[in-house]
């Protein structure tokens, strides 16, 4: 009886008991037997129920969530509205660039994605950990060539939180106003791939953008504008930009008086701005970069008062505007300045560690 399963054993021992009338002074003991047994077998039942909890639980945590099939499809149609190119952006530079401007190599990456395979693992294509939905997507100097039609299917996907079609070409499209309704997205970046007349309005509708990049690097070359007062739409809405380029697009406006107060790069050269720069772009506590060159109907007056008190302006980049008045000391701590010489008029210039200086039409010695 040894061997028998504790409820068997107990089962097996109440019947010889039973029948031979023992059971008055041996039950006793054996009800206590019985009930350890019963005791065990519960604590083995809750271990084996833990156990087959914890091993789905951890089979789930290690298995990465596919992508939606809809996802997928929508992505294999944007990739077939286009060839690839190895020369594709060669009509502009033999090269492109990185997110920190470093010079890379264009590479083909939607080449290999395949209906076959999880779209989550596509280069270029990033899912969330947790759902398996699309959040990133970094076509970045991808050799992609072709039109890109407002009916594209890339606007089923409404879970992106960064977009980058950058340096690619898509020479003669237009920037569609279905972008404005990726209302997740912090990053978005269409600069230098042929995108051409108006930036739309509706990209003011994305308030969580904290990168917005929409430019060219054909210095003086307008084939995008916005329209009228969209500088100031764009900059009323967009509360949390940190980094603006619109390097090359045609404003034609004055600089609006509200900014972001995150923005920390802010480049808006050959846009054709006019009218005086609000001193407030100075004071920004969190900017590092600033160009606003060849604008030559901006009129520049540099701040009286000391610049924000974390000196975080390092580069400052104004050749070929017009300056008002002197260059304060507090100017001494940038680290990269760009100038105009030929509006300051025998002003005084602080010691600047890197300072260059466009001397043309220069009248005065400085």
């Amino acid at each position: 009886m040894k061997n028998m399963p504790c409820m068997d054993s107990c089962t097996v021992f109440y019947q010889q008991v039973n029948s031979c009338g023992k059971l008055a002074r041996t039950g006793a003991l054996y009800v206590r037997h019985c009930i350890n047994c019963l005791e065990m077998d519960c604590v083995r039942l809750v271990f084996l129920m833990l156990y087959t909890f914890l091993c789905q639980l951890a089979f789930s945590s290690s298995s990465p969530h596919l992508c939606p099939k809809d996802q997928a499809l929508a992505l294999l149609q944007f990739k077939n509205m286009f060839i690839i190119n190895p020369n594709a952006f060669d009509y502009h530079y033999h090269y492109c660039y990185d997110i920190t401007n470093q010079v890379i190599q264009s590479h083909p990456r939607t080449l290999l994605w395949k209906k076959s395979t999880d779209c989550c693992s596509w280069d270029g294509v990033h899912c969330d950990e947790t759902t398996g939905q699309v959040i990133e997507l970094d076509l970045r100097c991808s050799q992609l060539q072709g039109k890109f039609h407002s009916n594209s299917s890339l606007f089923q996907l409404f879970t992106f939180k960064r977009l980058d079609l950058s340096f690619n070409d898509f020479t003669g499209s237009l920037i569609s106003p279905k972008f404005g309704e990726f209302s997740s997205l912090t990053h978005l970046d269409l600069s230098t791939s042929g995108f051409t007349d108006i930036i739309p309005s509706e990209i003011s509708h994305l308030s969580k953008l904290h990168v917005l990049h929409i430019h060219t690097f054909i210095s003086g070359i307008n084939k995008l504008s916005l329209g009228p007062h969209n500088l100031e739409l764009l900059l009323k809405n967009l509360t949390q930009l940190k980094e603006l380029h619109l390097d090359s697009v045609n404003i034609s406006s004055s600089i609006p008086l509200n900014f972001s107060s995150y923005l920390t790069n802010l480049r808006l050269p050959y846009t054709q701005l006019r009218g005086v720069l609000p001193e407030r772009v100075f004071h920004l506590s969190d900017l590092e970069s600033l160009d606003l060159s060849s604008n030559p109907q901006l009129a520049v007056r540099f701040p009286t008062t000391k610049w924000n008190s974390s000196a975080s302006l390092m580069k400052l980049h104004l050749y070929d505007v017009n300056f008002i008045g002197r260059v304060p000391e507090s100017f001494s701590h940038l680290l990269h300045s760009y100038l105009s010489a030929h509006s300051f008029n025998n002003a005084h210039l602080p010691y600047l560690p890197t300072l260059h200086l466009s001397l043309n039409n220069a009248t005065t010695p400085i």
